[in-house]
């Protein structure tokens, strides 16, 4: 009974780290973020603020502050700024634990339900026309350059027009990224060995977190 038990938490576990958290990128005059894990909502941004009822001001009263006795006492000691070599060589740890499992985790980071739809306006036809290819060729070099670092589902519309009509370019953009919670897992713990292994083998990142710390 006891294995079955445990059996059915590990099963559960698994489950769980095999869900994907999604971040939802919704821009239509205001930019609008959400994440959540399955179907739990995490946070919004910006976040819905709940009316509060305003209560009467109550009168402050005065108080008066106490003097330092002494004010040489008062005064902390300046802090000594820490060395250029100790800072580059703790930007070279943090560079080298988390270069590689970096590159793994932004490709298998999905972006789905791409939606693209941008009317471009402009004070002349001329203004607007120029506008219209320099946002075609931008969101053709955005969209390559997504599909090589992340992975890129199918857009479900990228549409993209000229309105001779309008001074403003209307822009409307939504997508989903998602990343499977146990990829995230694996990317903590393949970053924090690293740097383990990097601090261990090299006295002199040894030396420079001890002088920063």
């Amino acid at each position: 009974m006891g294995w079955i038990i445990v059996g059915a938490i590990f099963v559960v576990i698994l489950l769980l780290t095999l869900g994907k958290v999604t971040i939802i990128f919704d821009y239509k005059d205001d930019l609008i973020l959400k994440a959540k894990y399955l179907f739990i909502p995490i946070v919004k941004i910006p976040a819905d603020k709940p009316k509060k009822e305003k209560k009467p001001k109550k009168p402050k009263k005065s108080k008066k502050k106490p003097e330092a006795e002494n004010p040489e006492e008062a005064k902390e000691k300046p802090k000594k700024k820490p060395a250029l070599e100790d800072i580059l060589e703790v930007a070279k740890l943090a560079v080298n634990s988390v270069g590689k499992p970096l590159k793994k985790i932004i490709k298998r980071t999905i972006i789905d339900h791409l939606s693209i739809d941008i009317s471009v306006g402009g004070e002349d036809a001329a203004k607007t026309a120029i506008s219209f290819g320099a946002t075609n060729f931008a969101v053709g070099s955005a969209l390559g350059w997504l599909d090589t670092f992340f992975t890129l589902k199918k857009p479900d519309c990228i549409n993209i027009t000229a309105d001779f009509a309008s001074e403003e370019t209307k822009i409307d953009c939504y997508c989903e990224i998602k990343l499977v919670l146990a990829a995230g897992i694996a990317f903590f713990f393949t970053f924090l060995g690293r740097a383990i292994k990097y601090f261990f083998t090299h006295d002199r990142a040894r030396a420079s977190i001890r002088h920063l710390v």
